[in-house]
């Protein structure tokens, strides 16, 4: 489970709730695979989760890039590589939980490997906008 801190503000408070939403859905999704044999309902509700992240990358990232490049921010470029980078990840899940289905463990590996990106990418990259919000006065 992750847990929202104040090392991950960025000084947006856009940006932080957007991960605050983030976050909160994926301590849910976590919540949902220690069922072995996971239910239909359960089962509707990754389903609902996976859609959630897919909407989340497009309408978030953008969001995100955009206030890093209006404020200069010296993390834009490292940013947009990160979620590209991300976005590839989830594109390569999508096509594997097509061709087999939603396996347990794939399901583990994504929460696993989503709960170190964004800790990661928040606290090396995204605060980085901060001391830029600062800086303009917002």
């Amino acid at each position: 489970m992750l847990l929202w801190t104040e090392q991950f503000s960025t000084g947006s408070p856009v940006i932080d709730e957007q991960h605050r939403q983030l976050i909160q859905h994926l301590n849910q999704f976590e919540g949902l695979l220690v069922e072995t044999s996971p239910t239909t309902e359960n089962l509707a509700k990754i389903t609902q989760f996976l859609d959630f992240l897919e909407d989340y990358v497009d309408s978030h990232f953008r969001y995100e890039e955009q206030c890093m490049e209006s404020y200069r921010c010296p993390a834009h470029q490292k940013n947009l590589q990160a979620h590209e980078n991300f976005k590839q990840l989830f594109q390569r899940f999508k096509t594997r939980s097509r061709q087999e289905g939603f396996r347990a463990e794939m399901l583990v590996e994504l929460n696993q490997t989503i709960n170190v990106w964004i800790q990661d990418h928040i606290l090396r990259v995204d605060t980085g906008l901060k001391p830029c919000l600062a800086r303009s006065g917002v």
